[in-house]
């Protein structure tokens, strides 16, 4: 019983002397390695996963290399025992090396992961860099346990708290009104660089469209488009639509067969063969492919097969104008051979 009290005692004056920013980072670790298993929103993620990615990483290995502060006291080297070099890290520097070294150890960590075939998903990621930031933070709290207290690094969170606590207590209104001002700026400042940093940019929404055929192994190519066709026998294409829109989008897909007209500069659809439409939803990010087969009945040369795609409804009489995209080939079409060629073929 007795032994118990003693020890929860010096597990109680062990956190009382734990510095508030081993706490605050391993809450911030901790939640972002929620968020990424748990699946939440972008936003969320990126907001509690920045800190992980750009910050904690080199600030945890700072602290276990150079556990003292800039008191001009010894410090302790990064290698066994002590020597004397100071460092010298003011705040300042310290976060900006924080910054620095976060950076250049996501490569390292990058190509550990791909070495060892874990992949480069948001979990895995997260997951080496919170491992880091961990053993960081224990090593570095280790060893600055050991230096005399006026000699170890702190962020000074209770005295910042502490002086802005007692700008409020001034007796003046306008000192205090000031106050709340400067810090509600300083507050949608960080806010407004946060949401720059982690919003997703809208980018260049778009959606593709392809014709494609296949070759001998089935893979899909926009080439060897068949040109020469008969009357009244079956053809193929495969049409090929992407989704970059942002949002799940209805297409329409319209086929024809057109015989135009070109004079200075302009192409005129003189007579058209419908070869059918169909509406179709996709998702953000997907590709429909679709197989259209089809007969012609237009007959001539430089016949355009054309394939016009609406979002939503498509109108009476598609064109170029109207179409969110069209893609078209050029085919000729001739009749059925004849008897009499037949026989000529056979006699010859």
């Amino acid at each position: 019983m007795g032994s118990t009290s003693h020890s929860n005692g010096r597990l109680n004056r062990a956190l009382g002397e734990l510095s508030l920013d081993v706490p605050l980072a391993l809450f911030v670790v901790v939640s972002s390695s929620l968020v990424a298993i748990l699946d939440v929103v972008p936003i969320a993620q990126a907001l509690v996963g920045l800190p992980v990615l750009l910050f904690l990483p080199g600030y945890a290995l700072l602290l276990a290399l150079f556990p003292a502060g800039s008191a001009g006291a010894t410090a302790e080297g990064p290698s066994f025992g002590r020597f004397e070099w100071q460092p010298d890290l003011g705040l300042g520097e310290r976060f900006a090396l924080a910054f620095g070294m976060s950076v250049a150890l996501l490569p390292v960590v990058g190509l550990a992961l791909l070495w060892t075939g874990v992949g480069l998903d948001a979990a895995p990621v997260i997951a080496a860099l919170s491992a880091v930031v961990v053993v960081g933070l224990a090593v570095g709290e280790v060893r600055r346990r050991r230096l005399p207290e006026a000699e170890r690094f702190h962020v000074p969170i209770r005295r910042w708290w502490a002086d802005v606590v007692r700008s409020f207590d001034r007796p003046s209104r306008v000192d205090s009104l000031l106050n709340v001002a400067l810090a509600a700026a300083v507050l949608l400042a960080v806010a407004s660089l946060s949401y720059a940093l982690v919003a997703p940019g809208t980018g260049e929404s778009y959606s593709s469209l392809s014709l494609l055929t296949q070759d001998a192994g089935g893979e899909f190519v926009a080439a060897d488009y068949p040109e020469a066709l008969t009357v009244g026998e079956q053809t193929a294409l495969f049409v090929s639509v992407e989704n970059v829109e942002g949002e799940a989008t209805s297409y329409t897909l319209v086929a024809e067969l057109q015989r135009v007209e070109r004079a200075n500069g302009e192409t005129t659809v003189v007579e058209r063969q419908a070869l059918g439409s169909r509406t179709e939803t996709v998702e953000d990010g997907e590709t429909w492919r679709t197989r259209h087969g089809f007969a012609p009945t237009l007959t001539g040369e430089d016949l355009r097969l054309t394939y016009y795609l609406y979002e939503g409804d498509a109108p009476s009489e598609p064109s170029t104008d109207t179409a969110y995209r069209s893609a078209y080939v050029w085919v000729t079409v001739t009749e059925e051979p004849t008897d009499g060629a037949d026989v000529g073929d056979d006699a010859a």
